[in-house]
């Protein structure tokens, strides 16, 4: 494996220290390594670990991570629009309650003053550079220099943990949804989008920002690889068919088999931690917490939303591809506090199947609003990585659509 280390042996010794200590899990990107399953090492706690393994068509193996609390407490449920737990569902048949397994949900409700979603605990995240080497640390508990990134919410108070999409939203005008039923929205824009998740409640959230990348670095440790498409499954990246106005993408259902259902041919709904908008890559979901303003990335820590990015966090990022059609794979991503690893700057030396393994794309001639994971017609440029900074917020088509965050009230978890 390639490493380049530029720290004193004072820092070193530092990291040594903390990757020692009790309770930290994480990993090592080393990012001039192109080999998605050489390019991590474990390190911390987990440093002998199995890995998850996610059998193609049906079935899935936790490794040694069936404790690690992520995984252990994220539960599919039903959870009023005020961001509190109804009631648990089945694992294996989101049809049925947990409870007693027989008795009917309301997983296709349309009428359910709320919706289903899967719980992620909050875990504790730090993340640095040492040379060409991204470290990733996790800690289940809160320790000196750990950030709690994806969990606080616009009033900067630290959430037990956020309620993940299991469904896309159906309704980009009006009030927005989160059940299994109905095609996913399409051909809107962010401001109609906004006003579609308000409409679901005060605690809700478009599906991006700061725990997309949190969520990213949970899904390459446990798999211990980036090329995440092979390791969870490649969803509905090529399911495209020219038919209006859904062009081959799938309507909202439940697929059976717990926490992770992957396949290979492309065309198929599929889920990861329960949800089938971070597993089907079938529609791009608008990310408002991400936006290039003239090459300048800025970012939301805490879902503040401002379409200007007003009061964003500046990366220092600062892209120049204007205009710029082609996409692109970086090997290389640089943390930003509080929100996550960025694309670094060019030149990409990736592709679908090395280094970090998904698309980017960028225009800094424009404003440009973050899309994520990709659609049913660009095959294996998409992936949880994915990012799309080359469209405008007011850029609308089949292929965007939009999920919903929930924010449990502070101090509340499932």
């Amino acid at each position: 494996m390639s490493r380049v280390y530029v720290a004193d042996k004072e820092t070193l010794d530092k990291i040594y220290d903390i990757v020692s200590a009790d309770g930290v899990y994480g990993f090592i990107e080393h990012c001039a390594t192109l080999a998605p399953d050489k390019r991590i090492e474990y390190i911390g706690k987990n440093v002998d670990y199995t890995p998850i393994s996610v059998t193609m068509g049906g079935g899935f193996s936790l490794g040694s991570w069936g404790n690690f609390s992520v995984i252990a407490n994220n539960k599919p449920w039903m959870v009023k629009n005020d961001g509190t737990p109804d009631y648990e569902l089945l694992e294996s048949d989101y049809t049925k309650k947990a409870v007693d397994g027989t008795t009917a949900s309301d997983v296709a409700n349309a009428s359910y003053a709320g919706g289903a979603f899967s719980w992620i605990q909050k875990i504790y995240k730090k993340e640095y550079m040492v040379g060409d080497d991204r470290y990733v640390l996790f800690s289940e508990t809160k320790k000196e220099g750990f950030e709690a990134v994806g969990f606080i919410d616009s009033s900067d108070k630290e959430l037990e943990g956020v309620w993940l999409p299991m469904f896309y939203n159906t309704d980009g005008t009006t009030k927005a949804t989160c059940i299994a039923s109905g095609h996913p929205e399409y051909s809107n824009t962010t401001a109609n989008q906004k006003t579609a998740i308000d409409a679901f409640g005060s605690r809700a959230k478009f599906l991006g920002g700061p725990i997309i990348n949190t969520l990213v670095d949970l899904l390459i440790m446990w798999a211990k690889t980036t090329d995440l498409q092979t390791a969870y499954g490649k969803g509905n990246c090529n399911g495209y068919v020219n038919e209006s106005p859904y062009y081959g993408v799938l309507e909202n259902a439940v697929v059976n088999g717990g926490q992770f259902y992957g396949t290979s041919d492309g065309t198929s709904l599929n889920k990861i931690l329960h949800s089938i908008v971070l597993g089907s890559y079938q529609q791009w979901m608008r990310d408002p917490y991400t936006i290039c303003v003239s090459g300048k990335l800025k970012v939301s820590t805490n879902y503040a939303y401002a379409l200007d990015a007003s009061g964003y966090l500046d990366t220092g990022i600062n892209y120049d591809e204007v205009g710029d059609t082609s996409w692109h794979y970086p090997e290389k991503y640089k943390p930003v506090p509080g929100f996550g690893a960025a694309p670094s700057l060019p030149p990409y030396k990736g592709s679908t199947a090395t280094g970090g393994c998904d698309g980017f794309i960028v225009n800094a001639g424009i404003t440009a609003f973050a899309l994520r994971f990709g659609d049913c017609f660009t095959g294996l440029i998409v992936g949880v990585r994915a990012l799309n900074l080359h469209r405008t917020a007011t850029y609308a088509a089949w292929y965007i659509g939009s999920a919903v965050l929930l924010l449990p009230p502070v101090g509340v978890a499932a």
